[in-house]
């Protein structure tokens, strides 16, 4: 059977991440420690989150993190304060996130490229301020999870699921009718608009989708971490590592934000913890030089160079 590159970059993707889960699913019966494992499952689902929504669209969100901190706090209050069991607090605070965007996506999405960008990048610093001056959660100190719900294996699995979903959920909305008008959106919006596709409909859907889960990313982490503050919910780190993991795996693709998140992670976490600044201005180079060497990213370059090495392959055959 001759397939073509989509076809065979599709079924790779598939094979991929059906592999890939089944070693994560079995993780816990061969790693005592799954510290390391939970935190790279986050970021795939913040990076995939925010390709859900900005490679698809073509819209950067700089205020991603907000529905990471949104749903940390939503599902750290529930936990803290009104005694609700994680399974229900991390699904709410998906919830939570969900409804924000909705609600800062009828302003917004109505403004395009730097407009959008300042707009959202606003959104994170009101945010923040809101929550360090807020005493009915804590302001700037922040409050602390009780020790019980401490759970590293039940917090490992569901943060599995989460970062699960949310590349099942990229899967099918690039592929619905949904995906197909969001990357009408992307190629020439107006054109779009002419041919009466609803783009403030079809963005507001997408940015609430990438809120949903990157909440769900949240409030799964903060059970894990059990201390919550302003300047680590709304950490700005947060938007910038997703933007970073996304361009350098491939901006639109299944699998890009995933390969991004595994060859970035070590190098994020070593920076941000001994070397803070320097660590913004890596992945400011890692951004310039994907944008100038390979602007869709690792994937979009494999994409690439099947037909080259089929065609070599033939070539070799024939001799």
């Amino acid at each position: 059977m001759n397939f073509g590159p989509s076809r065979a970059y599709g079924l790779i993707a598939k094979a991929v991440c059906i592999v890939a889960f089944a070693i994560l699913l079995a993780a816990p019966a061969y790693l005592n420690n799954l510290s390391t494992l939970f935190f790279i499952l986050m970021w795939v689902a913040l990076a995939v989150s925010f390709n859900l929504f900005a490679g698809l669209t073509g819209y950067v969100n700089f205020g991603h993190v907000v529905f990471y901190g949104v749903g940390a706090y939503t599902a750290a209050l529930a936990m803290a304060f009104h005694q609700m069991s994680p399974y229900l607090a991390v699904p709410l605070a998906g919830l939570a996130s969900a409804i924000l965007a909705m609600g800062i996506s009828v302003p917004t999405v109505r403004l395009r490229g730097a407009y959008f960008a300042i707009a959202t990048l606003s959104i994170n610093q009101a945010f923040f301020l809101v929550f360090d001056n807020w005493e009915a959660v804590g302001s700037a100190p922040g409050f602390t999870l009780p020790i019980s719900y401490y759970q590293p294996l039940e917090q490992y699995y569901v943060m599995l699921c989460v970062a699960a979903a949310t590349v099942a959920a990229f899967y099918l909305v690039s592929r619905s009718r949904l995906g197909v008008a969001l990357r009408a959106i992307k190629q020439q919006e107006d054109t779009a608009l002419s041919i009466g596709v609803n783009s403030t409909l079809y963005k507001v859907i997408a940015l609430a989708v990438s809120g949903f889960f990157a909440g769900m990313a949240g409030g799964t982490a903060i059970w894990q971490i059990t201390i919550i503050d302003p300047p680590s919910a709304f950490n700005i780190n947060f938007t910038v590592n997703s933007i970073a993991m996304t361009m350098l795996g491939g901006v639109g693709t299944v699998i890009g934000p995933i390969l991004g998140t595994v060859i970035l992670y070590e190098v994020i976490d070593y920076l941000s913890i001994n070397y803070p600044l320097f660590h913004l201005i890596v992945l400011g180079g890692v951004i310039l030089l994907v944008v100038l060497g390979i602007p869709d990213g690792i994937i979009g370059f494999l994409k690439r160079q099947l037909p080259k090495i089929k065609a070599a392959t033939q070539v070799s055959k024939a001799k």
